[in-house]
């Protein structure tokens, strides 16, 4: 027991599993082993010596199989004369939540192992193979380790703001691809509605008829006359006709510059691009669709973000409401944590040092070795901070000066927001900062929309401090 023992991890989860043992009660342990499935997981039960007291048998995953589960323990405890139960489930998907938060209501000490765990113990039992089996006794050998967490209840509405946040960051890579897609059928459809090159003066320039593709005229333009031709038979004074009537701004440069590369363009005659023009339809329908959706939810997550603690974020320059809300979420619950390089390791934007002797530690990349969503919303903080942070984009640049890239910089600056968010949410204080420019009052104004949302925040967090 030694040896399990000293592979325990420090902090709150080693902790946990230390005071089971020592409570002189160790022989008394039953450690039920569960590899999740979608539609049949599998169980094994193991006492602490690592003697197999239930071979390997299968269960549905529905109430049903968690009655034939509970059954199955009872039995072997009663049988065995044990007492506790430490049920590890490792992670599959999302199949797995279900079943853990069944185990702990039931009051099971759920362990969570994650699958990247039991395959390093698999590598360390020399076995290279992969079946059910091998997996359970990976899990009973993690959990008798001190490995896995105990399952994290988030509080309704952060378990709420963090689906939503995760949802709409889907929405937003749907419109991603689907904007691209438009772009790439427009290619098609007028090879020149984009810009081409052109050589001035024996020097080669981009000339685009408009600065940006996300305006309201490129966008009826593209629905409406996508093809060259329908540029030419409009002519003229039909686009300025057309601008008047549908309130599109068209300039004379925009409207000359259309017109020449229409005469000019190598696309191909518009009877020929009848699928394109019809994949040109649907799609702009789609992302008209998705970005109306987009805006509800960001109205939605606003909604839900203003009465948490979360609204602190809003007073750091460089974060809005959406960012702010994907943080708090991600972050969870502020207890769980006591210093705020846990979140970092969390994220895993923690760098990796080697060291070895007398030879001097080096830096490498971060680790990975956390959440992918989290890490994900540090980098883009770090990014906002470093262009609309006064404060933080002066360290950015001096991690520049030193010889970092802008995404290495990213990261230090997310890891330093981290920091800042962890010691606000903890104290409950706005942020303090040192720039003369800075005006809460602003920052609110630009960031929560109505007055009774303002209101409410100020008596919050500003009169009560």
């Amino acid at each position: 027991m030694a040896v399990q023992l000293f592979n325990h991890k420090p902090g709150k989860n080693g902790s946990h599993w230390i005071e089971l043992l020592r409570s002189g009660k160790a022989h008394t342990i039953l450690v039920v082993a569960i590899d999740i499935g979608k539609y049949t997981h599998k169980v094994m039960m193991a006492n602490v010596y690592q003697d197999v007291v239930v071979k390997p048998f299968e269960l549905d995953a529905s109430l049903s199989g968690f009655q034939l589960l509970v059954a199955k323990i009872e039995e072997t405890c009663q049988k065995n004369g044990l007492d506790e139960v430490v049920v590890g489930i490792e992670t599959t998907a999302h199949y797995y939540e279900d079943l853990v938060r069944l185990c702990h209501e039931k009051g099971y000490v759920v362990r969570v192992i994650n699958s990247a765990t039991t395959s390093i113990e698999r590598e360390s039992m020399l076995n290279w193979s992969k079946t059910d089996d091998l997996d359970l006794v990976a899990i009973v050998h993690s959990i008798l380790q001190g490995r896995g967490n105990p399952p994290k209840s988030l509080r309704k509405e952060l378990r709420t703001l963090k689906k939503l946040t995760r949802f709409r960051r889907e929405l937003v890579s749907q419109r991603t691809r689907l904007t691209n897609q438009q772009f790439a059928l427009m290619d098609t459809i007028f090879r020149e509605f984009q810009g081409k090159t052109v050589w001035v003066d024996g020097k080669k320039q981009k000339k685009k008829p408009f600065s940006t593709m996300e305006t309201k005229t490129v966008q009826y333009l593209m629905r409406h006359h996508p093809h060259p031709e329908d540029i030419l038979t409009l002519g003229e004074e039909g686009l300025y006709e057309l601008s008047r009537k549908e309130n599109l701004k068209l300039r004379k440069t925009a409207v000359d510059c259309l017109l020449e590369f229409a005469r000019e363009s190598i696309s191909q005659p518009k009877e020929e691009l009848a699928a394109e023009l019809y994949q040109l339809k649907v799609t702009l329908d789609l992302l008209d669709n998705l970005k109306e959706k987009i805006s509800d939810l960001e109205k939605k997550i606003e909604e839900l973000l203003l009465p948490t603690d979360g609204a602190l974020l809003l007073s750091i320059p460089g974060i809005g409401k959406v960012l702010a809300a994907e943080l708090r979420a991600e972050i969870g619950p502020i207890d769980d944590y006591t210093h705020a390089g846990q979140l970092i390791k969390l994220a895993g934007t923690n760098p990796i040092v080697k060291q070895s002797g007398g030879h001097k530690a080096t830096y490498g990349g971060i680790s990975k070795q956390g959440r992918r969503h989290f890490r994900s919303v540090v980098y883009l903080v770090g990014s906002k901070c470093a262009v609309s942070n006064p404060e933080l984009r002066k360290h950015y640049l001096a991690l520049i000066d030193r010889g970092k890239k802008p995404r290495q910089a990213y990261i230090a600056i997310g890891n330093r927001v981290l920091r800042l968010a962890f010691a606000m949410l903890r104290d409950r204080r706005l942020y303090q900062s040192t720039d003369s420019d800075y005006s809460l009052k602003s920052i609110l104004e630009n960031k929560i929309g109505t007055h009774e949302n303002r209101r409410q925040f100020c008596e919050a967090y500003v009169f009560s401090s």
